[in-house]
């Protein structure tokens, strides 16, 4: 593809991004990325499909010539001239039709519809209108068929989704709307096979064989495009994410034995999971048959207690579950969820679902999930109470386990039962246990009182910090003002005529001079406008050069001799004023006789004279723009991006060599962001880093961003996203 044509679809894309997220494209390095997906997923589909074009027409050969009787012989032969027609032109028909498919997701792609809003009664299945029947049935079928690629690749398929959703500026997108996923491939297949002059059977059938092929392959495509997108530096740890299944399989369990004149599951998930509804549900809990009954029950297995009853079926908390088991899948697999109404059914069945996935996550570390796991009839006595545990992300039961898991994610070291997190989450866990009943406040309160602890745990670490910050507040002036020193220097630096031992004066001195006369004056953002000392270091940085360039008349070698000893003792006084030891004085004043002595030894010559060297004030070059700053112009790079982003609070995982990962939290951002300083949680460690080495350890995989979506929030998500598919 040329230059023109993608920069034009970098246009496309950035509008989209500056529309979608507000943040001017100049803050989003993936656009690139994001083109050079589509072209290497593009390809390795077309190569895919043109083997399985081959591949099936053998294949229905074969089974023509075996074919019982002439109608079955017909329609193979005519799905053979189909499949024909098709592979001639594969290649450019997919290449056109999935660029058209990528265009159209990359404009119009959003975020995965929110089931939050509370103004709407359809948050969790999208109206529907009326369209002709036949574009139903087509667009079901197509459906049908991305889900099936999606299961044939599902894990791929997720990190690739994440990645893609980062890459256009959104939290997460839903499958259909990832311009280079299982929907775009079956919708610009599904255009090819329905443009083709055949029945609307036959049409179906090639496209689905087509699809079936592809389903062995795209688990391998998905594979490597996460591997070229770790290569490029986007997002190398994709957040772990729960492998989805369950929840559907549980719905699916319930829908086998719904009964005439029972409501749809489906609705009654629409119910549960609808804010309005879930206000009304808050009240009428009891109202609804056999709850509170089932709620005694849950009390009395909150409370240790054993062979209860419920329906006429006992029911004891199960032996031999560990501290991370699923209670309630295994009371669901006694019977519990069978013995329930319809509507506590579904909830027990969601919550053990979110249980599954909060077990799953690899994140969260053994002990801390023994502790939430400890919570799960409490959560569950609870959602049945009140389903805006559900739909309120800001429900304190919802924000304690965020809180819990986040810290023990968080926390530096192995989490043991002797730890002082592990000892404050664990009596807020007990005090739940002991207290709840039907009176949700104690989860408020146990959430408070558990913030308060990681309050008082970050200001403590953030004390500690700050002993640092004056220091590396003094380090960044002093590498602010040798930069500025340096940009001044430049000129000089580059000129390749001066003898190495000025050059190497200039650099490792000279510079410092400078410095302490920006230092002085209190300018460390730009050359002082109007200091005295830098006026004079710069007069004499631009004598020496020109003292030591070749005398090549009788009036230079006259003017050099009458100013060679203001020249020196400028030189002197400037180093004395920047304490410049006086071993390295003599050493370079030494030295730099031996360059008089060349110069004035050059032969004279009939050429005019060089020009005069530059006014005293103005610098060799323009300076540059200062560490920590973005130059007007340059492309950002995923890590300046990831950089730039970070702010007070942001936690990072930093990986050392062993392999061992580090997770501190960023309490100090020096003025001109060129010093981090990061602290862990328990206030014991303190790092300080330049801006160019955080930048090394982003590129090189050494530090990462932490994944600071709360847990629940998440799998939640997952659990309706899946749900709702």
């Amino acid at each position: 593809m040329s230059r023109t044509a993608m920069k034009a679809e970098h246009v496309v894309i950035n509008e989209h991004l500056t529309r979608q997220t507000g943040v001017p494209d100049a803050f989003r390095p993936h656009q690139g990325v994001l083109l050079e997906c589509r072209d290497f997923v593009g390809q390795r589909v077309r190569e895919a499909l043109a083997r399985s074009v081959g591949e099936l027409r053998d294949e229905l050969q074969a089974r023509r010539l075996a074919a019982k009787n002439a109608e079955e012989a017909q329609k193979l032969i005519e799905l053979l001239a189909l499949l024909h027609t098709i592979g001639a032109e594969i290649d450019r028909t997919f290449s056109t039709g999935f660029e058209d498919q990528f265009q159209e997701r990359a404009k119009t792609s959003n975020a995965a519809s929110t089931f939050y809003e509370s103004g709407s009664e359809m948050g969790f299945f999208p109206e529907l209108k009326l369209v002709d029947e036949t574009e139903i049935d087509t667009t079901i079928a197509v459906k049908n068929l991305a889900t099936r690629l999606e299961r044939a690749c599902e894990a791929e398929n997720q990190d690739l989704q994440t990645r893609v959703a980062f890459m256009l500026g959104e939290s997460d997108i839903d499958g259909a709307a990832n311009p280079i996923g299982p929907a775009a491939i079956c919708e610009a297949l599904k255009n090819i096979c329905w443009e083709q002059d055949a029945s609307g059977g036959l049409r179906a059938t090639a496209l689905e064989l087509l699809v079936g092929r592809l389903a062995g392959e795209m688990s391998t495509v998905y594979h490597d495009v996460n591997a070229l997108l770790v290569a490029r530096r986007v997002m190398p740890n994709v957040r772990p994410r729960a492998r989805r299944g369950k929840a559907s399989q549980r719905m699916a369990a319930r829908k086998d034995v719904v009964l005439p004149g029972e409501p749809d599951p489906s609705d009654l998930v629409k119910q549960i999971f609808t804010a309005k509804a879930a206000a009304v549900e808050k009240n009428d809990w009891k109202q609804r048959t056999g709850t509170s009954d089932l709620m005694q029950l849950l009390n009395g297995l909150q409370q240790g207690q054993g062979d209860l009853q419920f329906g006429g079926q006992s029911f004891a908390l199960p032996a031999g579950v560990d501290a991370t088991g699923n209670i309630i899948s295994a009371l669901i697999e006694a019977g519990l969820s069978k013995q329930a109404n319809s509507i506590d059914g579904i909830v027990i069945d969601v919550v053990a679902t979110l249980f599954d996935y909060i077990f799953d996550d690899s994140r969260v570390p053994d002990a801390m999930k023994g502790l939430i796991g400890r919570l799960q009839i409490p959560v569950l006595k609870l959602a049945m109470m009140d389903h805006g545990f559900f739909s309120n992300r800001a429900h304190p039961a919802r924000r304690l386990i965020n809180s819990l898991a986040q810290a023990s994610v968080t926390w530096d070291g192995p989490l043991t039962e002797d730890s002082s997190l592990y000892r404050t989450a664990e009596g807020a866990v007990v005090r739940i246990q002991n207290q709840f009943a039907e009176d949700a406040s104690v989860f408020a309160s146990c959430l408070q009182e558990f913030e308060n602890y990681l309050t008082e745990q970050e200001r403590y670490a953030d004390e500690r910090a700050a002993t640092l910050t004056e220091r590396l507040k003094e380090r960044e002036r002093i590498d602010l003002a040798r930069k500025v020193g340096e940009d001044a220097m430049a000129g000089h630096l580059a000129n390749e005529e001066l003898p190495a031992v000025v050059r190497d004066f200039i650099r490792d001195i000279w510079t410092r001079v400078l410095a302490h006369a920006a230092l002085e004056s209190g300018a460390t953002n730009a050359p002082p406008a109007n200091s005295e000392r830098w006026t004079s270091a710069i007069t004499a940085s631009a004598d020496l050069v020109w003292s030591v360039l070749p005398k090549q008349s009788m009036e230079e070698r006259q003017r050099m001799v009458k100013q060679l000893p203001v020249i020196l003792r400028n030189l002197k006084a400037g180093m004395t004023t920047a304490a410049i030891d006086e071993v390295r004085q003599k050493a370079f004043f030494s030295e730099l006789v031996q360059c008089h002595a060349a110069a004035l030894k050059a032969p004279i010559a009939s050429a005019p004279p060089p020009a005069p060297p530059p006014p005293p004030n103005a610098p060799a070059r323009r300076a540059g723009p200062l560490p920590g700053l973005q130059p007007i112009g340059d492309d950002p790079t995923p890590e300046m991006l990831e950089l730039d982003l970070l702010t007070r609070g942001s936690w990072v995982e930093l990986r050392d060599e062993s392999g061992e990962v580090r997770r501190v939290r960023l309490t100090w951002i020096s003025p001109a962001r060129t010093m981090y300083l990061f602290a862990n949680r328990q206030g014991q460690r303190a790092l300080a880093l330049t801006r160019a080495e955080l930048t090394r350890r982003f590129a090189n995989g050494e530090a990462t961003t932490a994944d600071q979506e709360p847990l629940l929030d998440r799998v939640v998500d997952d659990v309706l996203d899946e749900l709702r598919g």
